[in-house]
């Protein structure tokens, strides 16, 4: 069994809901399909569990090195990225979908870089985690249910932010990516 990934797993799955569940300051807001919460946690502990799974199955059986070595730098990098986004956020970052009456578009910290940085360190970490794990299973469930399922509710999120700001988010749409930073000033998305 790879003794350093199932540790590794259980130290990010402790952190991950110490993280969520952290009672900071928030705004109430009116949510938005608060549906896609759930179906994200049940895809993303679905994932989880067949980790585990994998990783109880390989026994002994030799794991790839470099595959773990790989998967963990990416989770260390999307918990990095993902909270300097709650930060940079405060307390307008919520678990649902949420625009508060006094909501501002943030457009700082990650945020000048790209417009939507929470999602991609969830997607820097669903490549990650199983990669750590050398778990092929929950790979192919992450990369083709997990993944889809947070570009969806990413979609949803900027169209309420549209909504909601109308010019000034037309503005940072045309100025900031979606998801992956410009690497050469003068590009559009």
């Amino acid at each position: 069994m790879n003794y350093f990934a199932s540790i590794f797993l259980v130290a990010y799955v402790i952190e991950r809901g110490l993280e969520t569940f952290w009672n900071r300051q928030k705004i109430k807001g009116d949510t938005v399909a608060p549906y896609t919460l759930y179906v994200l946690v049940g895809s993303y502990t679905l994932v989880i569990l067949i980790i585990f799974w994998e990783l109880l199955r390989q026994g002994s059986q030799a794991v790839s090195g470099w595959m773990t070595f790989v998967g963990v730098i990416l989770v260390l990098i999307s918990l990095g990225g993902r909270n300097w986004a709650i930060r940079t956020l405060g307390p307008y970052h919520s678990i649902q979908i949420e625009i508060r009456p006094n909501h501002q578009l943030i457009q700082s910290g990650p945020y000048r870089f790209v417009r939507n940085p929470y999602y991609l360190s969830n997607i820097v970490k669903a490549i990650g985690l199983p990669l750590a794990a050398n778990a092929e299973i929950a790979s192919l469930l992450s990369l083709f249910v997990y993944v889809p399922l947070l570009v969806f509710r990413m979609i949803l999120e900027e169209r309420a932010l549209e909504r909601r700001f109308q010019d000034s988010f037309a503005a940072y749409k045309n100025s900031v990516p979606r998801i992956l930073p410009r690497l050469f000033r003068g590009q559009t998305s």
